[in-house]
C-alpha cells in the first residue's frame, strides 16, 4: 500500500512539473542589506548599521515565476521593469532559471520597484521603497495585453499577482480574464486592496485571512467571521474557487457549492513568511492546470507555503522536498542531503537560529543515545544529526558492523523529538558537514576530550563552540553489541 501511495505522489509531482503558466504582474526586486549594529549615530538616536552583506532576489509576479521555475514548470511572464540595472538583474535571474522573460516591457519613464530591507542581527530594522505605482500609460497597458493574451494559447493556468504597483489596472485585469474564460484556461488571482469587484469571473482567488477581511469587512478570526467573509467574497467576484490563507491556522477552501473545508497548516516552524503567498499561488495553480481536484491543489500548495516559511527570505520548493513534505514519513521530512547543507546553515542564520550539530555511527540507538540528544537540542534551537554510512561504519568497526542498517537509522533518529535533521555521510570524519553547516555548537559526549572530537579546530577557527556532555554510564553500543553476541554462543 505505502509504495502506490508514493508512486501516485511522484505521479503527481511530474505532472506539476509538466505544466506551463502565465504570470503576469507587479515585477519587485527584494533588496537586502544585512549588518551588525554596535553604536547609535551621533547625528540622531539611530542606530548604525555596518554592512556585511547585501543580495537581491526577484519579488513579487517575479517571485512567484521564481517558484515556478525551480520546481521546473514552465513558466511565462509578463510585467514591467524600468530600463535600470535592477529591471535587468531580475531578467537576468529569472532567465538563468529557464523563465520565458521576453515578454516582459523595458519602460524608459518607469523605475523597477525595488523593497529594500535593512536588518541586524535577525532584526528587520528599516525598509526602503523605490516605486512608481500610478496605472500604466494606455499606450503601455494595451501592449502588456496584447502581449498576454498571444501567450494564454498552450497554457494550462494563469496566475494575476497583484502587488499596486500600477501594473495590473482594471483594463488590464478584466481584459485577461475574459480572454482566460473564453479558452477555458483557470486563472487565479493573488489579490490586493478591498475592491474586489476589478476581480470578477477569475476562476480562484488566494486572499489572506487580512486580506479577506478588509475586503468583506468581516472579522475573518473566527469560523462565522470565515464563513461570512467567503459568502462576501464569492458574492462580489463569481469566483469558482477561494481559498484563504491563514497562517498557523491552515487554510479554508470554498469550491462552487461544495461545503466548506478546513485544512490545517503543514509548517513544521516559521521562520520567515516572506513569499508564502506567491509560493502558494504558484502552486494551487499548477495543481489546477494538471487537472488535480481543488482540495488535492490546495493540500499540495499548503505543504510547499510550509516548506518555505521554514527558510529564510523569499524561497523556493524543489521536487524532492515537496515529495518528503507530502508523503507523510518524517524520517524523510527531517532527512537532508550533504549537497543541502550550506543553504540550510545560511537560512538558519538568517532566521537567527542556533545550530547545535552532532555525528556518530547511531549503530543499535539506545537510552545514552536519547539522551545525550535531548541534551544537546537544549544547547541551540536546531539539532542536525549526522550518522555514518553502512559502508564507513563497516570500515570503521568492521564485521558484524552495522547491525542496523542506515534507512533504519535515519528513521530512528528521526522519529526523536528532539532531532530536527538527519545527513548520511560516506567520509571517516564529519569535517566536510561542518565547514558546509558552520554549527554554533558541536557536540559529543564526556567519552571524549575536547582534541578527541574531530572538526573541533573547524567550529572554533569561527568561534563556535565544542561541547562534551554527560553519558549514561554503563550504556554504549559496543557492550550491547557484545552482550547480543555472547547470547548467541
Amino acid at each position: 500500500m505505502k509504495s502506490d501511495c508514493i508512486r501516485e505522489e511522484g505521479e503527481i509531482l511530474q505532472r506539476l512539473a509538466r505544466t506551463r503558466l502565465l504570470v503576469v504582474g507587479d515585477l519587485i526586486c527584494d533588496h537586502y542589506i544585512r549588518g551588525v549594529t554596535e553604536r547609535t549615530s551621533p547625528e540622531a538616536p539611530v542606530p548604525i548599521v555596518v554592512v556585511r552583506e547585501e543580495h537581491f532576489v526577484p519579488g513579487g509576479a517575479a517571485n512567484v515565476a521564481r517558484n515556478i521555475c525551480h520546481f521546473g514548470a514552465q513558466v511565462k511572464l509578463v510585467g514591467v521593469v524600468g530600463q535600470d540595472d535592477w529591471g535587468r538583474r531580475i531578467l537576468e535571474s529569472l532567465g538563468q532559471l529557464g523563465a520565458d522573460c521576453s515578454a516582459v516591457l523595458c519602460v524608459p519613464d518607469r523605475p523597477t520597484t525595488i523593497k529594500t530591507r535593512i536588518l541586524s542581527h535577525n532584526q528587520q530594522m528599516l525598509r526602503v521603497d523605490r516605486e512608481e505605482t500610478s496605472p500604466l500609460s494606455p499606450q503601455t497597458e494595451q501592449e502588456l495585453i496584447d502581449r498576454a493574451e498571444e501567450l494564454l494559447s498552450g497554457c494550462d493556468a494563469v496566475i494575476l499577482s497583484d502587488y499596486a504597483k500600477g501594473v495590473l489596472t482594471s483594463t488590464v485585469v478584466t481584459r485577461l480574464i475574459e480572454a482566460a474564460r473564453r479558452q477555458q484556461i483557470p486563472l487565479f488571482v493573488d489579490p490586493k486592496g478591498r475592491d474586489y469587484r476589478r476581480y470578477r469571473n477569475a476562476f480562484g482567488l488566494t486572499p489572506n485571512a487580512r486580506e479577506a477581511a478588509e475586503a468583506s469587512g468581516a472579522e475573518t478570526s473566527t469560523l462565522q467571521g470565515l464563513l461570512e467573509a467567503a459568502h462576501t467574497i464569492r458574492q462580489t467576484t463569481n469566483c469558482d474557487l477561494l481559498v484563504i490563507t491563514r497562517g498557523a491556522d491552515g487554510l479554508a477552501l470554498f469550491y462552487k457549492s461544495e461545503a466548506p473545508e478546513l485544512i490545517p497548516s503543514v509548517a513544521r516552524e516559521v521562520f520567515d513568511v516572506t513569499g508564502a503567498g506567491d509560493t502558494f499561488v504558484a502552486f494551487l495553480a499548477m495543481g489546477i492546470g494538471a487537472r488535480l481536484a481543488p482540495s488535492e491543489a490546495a493540500r499540495i500548495a499548503n505543504a510547499a507555503a510550509g516548506i518555505v516559511v521554514g527558510k529564510s527570505g523569499a524561497a523556493t520548493v524543489s521536487q524532492e522536498e515537496l515529495s518528503m513534505a507530502i508523503s507523510g514519513d518524517t524520517s524523510l521530512r527531517k532527512t537532508c542531503h550533504v549537497a543541502a547543507l550550506r543553504e540550510l546553515g545560511e537560512s538558519l542564520r538568517r532566521a537567527g537560529k542556533r545550530i547545535v550539530f552532532t555525528n556518530g555511527c547511531f549503530d543499535f540507538i539506545h537510552a545514552g543515545h536519547v539522551a545525550m540528544l535531548q541534551q544537546a537540542k537544549a544547547l541551540g534551537d536546531v539539532l542536525v544529526v549526522a550518522t555514518n554510512s553502512d559502508e564507513t561504519i563497516h570500515r570503521l568497526k568492521g564485521a558484524p558492523r552495522p547491525i542496523i542498517k542506515q534507512r533504519q537509522r535515519e528513521k530512528l533518529l528521526a522519529a526523536i523529538e528532539a532531532v530536527d535533521y538527519v545527513v548520511v555521510f560516506e567520509e571517516p570524519t564529519p569535517h566536510k558537514l561542518l565547514e558546509l553547516l558552520r554549527p554554533d555548537f558541536l557536540v559529543k559526549g564526556r567519552n571524549y576530550s575536547h582534541d578527541e572530537v574531530e572538526g573541533w579546530e573547524i567550529v572554533e577557527s569561527y568561534g563556535g563552540k565544542v561541547v562534551l556532555l554527560d553519558v549514561i554510564e554503563d550504556i554504549s553500543t559496543r557492550k550491547l553489541v557484545e552482550r547480543v553476541e555472547n547470547r548467541d554462543k
